[in-house]
């Protein structure tokens, strides 16, 4: 089969631009995470909150063979829980979960080899309720959260 300078042109063209290479997403490949929760102090003792909560909720949709847990890993999933008390009832939570891969990069400044964190995805907000339904509250955020990891990395795979 002859292309000629023309079908030879095209095909290198295409491969330039791209056209032959495929495009890997940010959460491709990544297999297990450490999950770090930071700012469970007091306040959020009293709204009802803690560690086991945020584990649960944020991985509960993932099914068998998907992202686990892992106490040792490149990823981190790392959730900042910000949480204060007003009128002695009313409980007010921001919440920011953001998974990090650990990685080296090369600084030419200094003509080193380095390691830093990359963020890969984020989400979060900020939810408020009495006392006694804080808890489900903040339980069905992290669900919904989690859910949006999880088809974030589905669509990266």
């Amino acid at each position: 089969m002859y292309l000629g300078f023309k079908g030879v042109f095209a095909i290198v063209l295409f491969l330039i631009i791209g056209g032959g290479s495929v495009q890997a997403g940010a959460l491709t490949g990544i297999q297990d995470v450490k999950l770090n929760v930071s700012g469970l102090g007091h306040y959020s003792k009293k709204c009802g909150l803690g560690r086991d909560v945020f584990e649960r909720a944020l991985f509960g949709g993932f099914h068998e063979g998907e992202i686990r847990l892992s106490k040792s890993s490149s990823y981190w999933l790392h959730t900042q829980v910000t949480t204060i008390i007003f009128d002695d009832i009313n409980c007010v939570s921001n919440v920011e979960v953001t998974l990090y891969a650990n990685t080296r990069y090369y600084n030419p400044a200094s003509m080193s080899e380095l390691i830093g964190r990359v963020e890969l995805w984020r989400s979060g907000g900020l939810y408020s309720s009495v006392a006694e339904t804080h808890q489900v509250q903040i339980n069905n955020a992290l669900r919904k959260i989690g859910r949006g990891l999880r088809e974030a990395w589905i669509k990266d795979q």
